[in-house]
């Protein structure tokens, strides 16, 4: 069978799609001359970051082979798109940036692959750079796949250098698909990404496993229960590109018709609805993994707000919203992402693709409350250091609430593979990924996934301006951390909230106990200015009837805090 379905593995910024760009370029299918550079990054978010965002395959023509690519999201808040492609694919290429070296997800992403039995074909890209270790990081990948030195391939995806011999390799090692483990009669595709067309409904991504897919079928989604019939199908070229069937083995797109991407999830099966297959093996629902407010800073941009966010969520399965209010800022919603770089990215889309002014409030993770317990979300990390750092690495995991279970030496010229236990409140809300970053000159990696909910000494933490409580800065928060937090709310709010006729009280509340305050001092109306002279007692008497008529004002007036301080605090 002349087919070959590869996917592409790398870390972020290492060269995914400038080499699908090449391989492109080689087979025909675009002009080397004519065309966008990284052409199946079309999100300018993603070319703004060097970030693959959305998933984007393409189906090339090679000496009589059909090549089927697949080029996967980089990111950690992307791993399991990046985990059902490498099911519809039976190898890849695992490619790492010579300048760069190996990276902490390149790991993780390359040991799902290994797990699935997947072909794997090291490459090194960047080797036109000066900066590139050639020998060292081809060292490295051979240790780390324990393979010798002169399997791994040299390229630059850049010039093209050496592209077309790695084209020709994937023939050679990647194998052909299997024959379908159910009868070739029975259909089973699988969904590996979609978007939603304003015109055709939800339009997926599939590889078909056994029978084939055409227009007009009666088919089912096994996950969602959802019955349809099937509207056109074809290739990826990269266009849209229509024909009369998708055959067994083969990757291409299914126009559903179906109005809401939330009932075509990846990772769900395509059956006929009255010759149903089994489903394909490895399908789950995403969940958000952090939370934040996001609030217009005018608040009469509310509805406009909300319309962005309907025309974002019809392309992203994942997200999950519901209208707030906020005494201090306004209107708003509450929305869950995958990650902190899915948070960056959803608010930089509302932001420039419908010209938006947001702040969005520092994420938090959910805790789970069972029988008045606080349970917090731990992740199972891998991360990649020096080993001149390790000591300012178990230090930093003290710090983060991180237990180092396992430290493995993979001989990668001096690199320590850690595998920790750290809570996602320390992973995602506290910065873990930069100060890694900074603890270990820029060499850090990291790489992640949820593990379990687990017990946890915590409680909710308030932030009282003259003792009304704020809900914007309301957050459960561990024990142990109660106190720092606190202190770093109640400090940066004395310095933001604006003096004004009555003194301001700022506490933090924790388990019913204050355990941090501080005040704004107010203005002081020179009340005796107009006495010259006199008696002592006078002026000692208008003193006295002015604190006792800001004490009422304390006790019945409201804090007028400018919608800019919360905007500043958030922001900074």
């Amino acid at each position: 069978m002349k087919i070959r379905n590869f996917a592409i593995i790398a870390h972020i910024d290492h060269g995914k799609s400038t080499l699908a760009d090449r391989l492109m370029e080689i087979t025909g299918l675009i002009d080397k001359n004519n065309h966008d550079e990284q052409l199946l990054d079309r999100n300018p978010i993603s070319r703004e970051r060097g970030i693959t965002i959305k998933l984007a395959p393409v189906r090339l023509q090679y000496q009589g082979y059909t090549l089927n690519l697949v080029d996967t999201p980089g990111h950690v808040d992307f791993s399991y798109e990046v985990e059902r492609t490498l099911a519809c694919v039976e190898g890849v290429i695992l490619l790492v940036d010579a300048t760069q070296g190996i990276q902490a997800q390149t790991i993780a992403h390359t040991y799902k692959a290994l797990e699935q039995n997947l072909v794997v074909i090291p490459v090194l890209n960047k080797i036109d750079r000066s900066e590139a270790q050639v020998e060292k990081v081809r060292a490295d990948l051979a240790s780390f796949l324990k393979i010798d030195e002169s399997e791994v391939l040299s390229i630059s995806a850049k010039t093209g250098q050496n592209c077309e011999a790695l084209l020709k390799a994937v023939i050679e090692k990647i194998p052909a698909p299997k024959s379908a483990e159910v009868d070739s009669t029975v259909t089973q595709a699988l969904i590996f990404d979609s978007y939603y067309d304003p015109h055709r409904g939800v339009i997926a991504f599939v590889r078909v496993f056994g029978g084939s897919l055409q227009k007009g079928q009666r088919l089912k989604l096994i996950g969602s229960s959802q019955n349809f019939v099937s509207g056109e199908v074809g290739y990826f070229t990269p266009e849209l590109d229509p024909s009369s069937k998708l055959l067994e083995n083969e990757i291409g797109y299914l126009v559903t018709g179906l109005k809401s991407i939330k009932q075509v999830r990846v990772g769900d099966t395509f059956t006929t609805e009255l010759l149903p297959a089994p489903a394909l093996p490895g399908y789950r629902k995403t969940k958000p993994m952090v939370y934040a407010f996001i609030f217009p800073t005018d608040n009469a941009d509310y509805e406009r707000l909300v319309a962005a966010m309907e025309k974002v969520a019809l392309n992203d399965s994942s997200l999950d919203y519901v209208g707030i209010y906020s005494q201090a800022l306004g209107p708003g919603l509450r929305v869950g992402f995958l990650g902190l770089l899915h948070a960056e990215i959803i608010r930089e889309r509302l932001e420039q693709e419908h010209n938006l002014d947001l702040v969005i409030t520092p994420a938090q993770v959910e805790f789970q409350i069972r029988d008045q317990q606080f349970y917090e979300p731990i992740a199972k990390a891998t991360v990649i250091i020096p080993q001149d750092y390790i000591n300012a690495v178990m230090q930093l995991s003290y710090e983060y609430r991180a237990r180092i279970l396992t430290t493995t030496n993979l001989n990668l010229q001096n690199q320590l593979v850690l595998g920790l236990e750290i809570p996602l409140a320390e992973l995602m809300g506290n910065n873990f990924f930069d100060t890694l970053k900074s603890a270990t000159s820029g060499y850090g990696s990291l790489d992640w996934e949820f593990l379990e909910y687990r017990y946890v000494e915590a409680s909710k933490l308030e932030i009282l301006i003259n003792l009304k409580p704020i809900d914007e800065f309301s957050q459960i928060v561990v024990k142990n951390k109660a106190f720092f937090v606190a202190q770093k709310y109640v400090t940066k709010l004395q310095k933001l909230i604006p003096r004004q006729q009555f003194e301001i009280k700022i506490q933090a509340r924790f388990q019913n106990k204050i355990i941090a305050s501080s005040r704004v001092a107010p203005f002081r109306k020179d009340v005796t200015a107009k006495l010259y002279g006199g008696d002592r007692t006078r002026k000692d008497k208008l003193l006295k009837k002015q604190k006792k008529g800001k004490s009422d004002l304390k006790q019945v007036g409201t804090v007028s805090i400018p919608k800019e301080t919360f905007i500043k605090l958030f922001r900074d």
